[in-house]
């Protein structure tokens, strides 16, 4: 990631930081998708860890998890982001820094546990280097918890059905997407979990992996959510059932990846 890719990530998110916390209210299957998050980092780790979050954004997970005891430090590249999450309150134990994940060299201290919510990863183009650089900022057999957006989406897919051919197979091209974020062009690539772990095998071991929207419709549909509640509290119910299998990390429009530092 060149200095050029940066800047336009902060720029990008920054120009979207206003709206970020309103979407995020009123967009259940993104609240559905947090909550699992939090379950699942709940299962491994317990309060008072130290938690080193990147990609905060304007720091709704930083402040869950420093309101449930957790000492949290949470970094994002977005200036505007920041200072959004600044603007939230205060807590003893939550403190906000700029950071970008490819400059993870710049963090200091040790951690117990690293999260990076929604995607964030998928910014990057070196996730070998990310894996290294978490595991020098984590305590030994502390845990790297990360949402990533897999290759496929059945939910995408199924916009072929609508004549959205580009939209439904964005995912499957192998060197990544340009998307439009804030009014700037960044890139984004997808991995699947077999992928994903490769980068990381040499420093962790893949502990579990949890499908996130898989047959219940995801972020970009929260309104279809809201106009049929009977068949998307059906669809729930069923995501729910089969989300720990791993083919649901595979279809799904995000899954859950616990990395155990070796």
């Amino acid at each position: 990631m060149n200095l050029t890719d940066i800047e336009k990530i902060n720029i990008g998110f920054g120009n979207v930081a206003d709206e970020y916390d309103s979407m995020q209210g009123i967009n259940i299957p993104v609240k559905i998708m947090r909550e699992k998050f939090y379950k699942t980092v709940d299962s491994y780790i317990k309060p008072p860890a130290y938690i080193l979050e990147l990609n905060c954004g304007t720091g709704i997970d930083a402040f869950y998890f420093a309101n449930a005891g957790y000492n949290v430090v949470a970094t994002d590249i977005s200036d505007k982001m920041l200072m959004n999450a600044r603007s939230k309150g205060t807590l003893k134990n939550l403190s906000f820094e700029k950071l970008n994940l490819a400059e993870l060299k710049k963090a200091t201290g040790k951690y117990d546990l690293v999260i990076s919510n929604l995607g964030g990863v998928n910014c990057l183009d070196d996730l070998s280097k990310l894996s290294r650089d978490v595991s020098e900022l984590l305590n030994p057999k502390g845990y790297f918890i990360v949402s990533v957006m897999p290759q496929f989406c059945l939910w995408e897919f199924a916009l072929i059905f609508k004549g959205e051919f580009k939209r439904a197979l964005r995912r499957l091209k192998r060197d990544g997407v340009i998307a439009n974020v804030g009014g700037e062009q960044i890139f984004v690539r997808y991995y699947s979990p077999k992928k994903f772990y490769s980068y990381f095998k040499n420093n962790f071991h893949l502990n579990k992996t949890t499908g996130l929207r898989i047959f219940a419709p995801p972020q970009p549909a929260s309104h279809w959510y809201q106009k049929h509640p009977s068949i998307t509290k059906f669809l729930d119910i069923i995501d729910n059932k089969i989300e720990s299998f791993y083919f649901s990390s595979l279809i799904g429009d995000y899954y859950i990846a616990v990395l155990q530092k070796v």
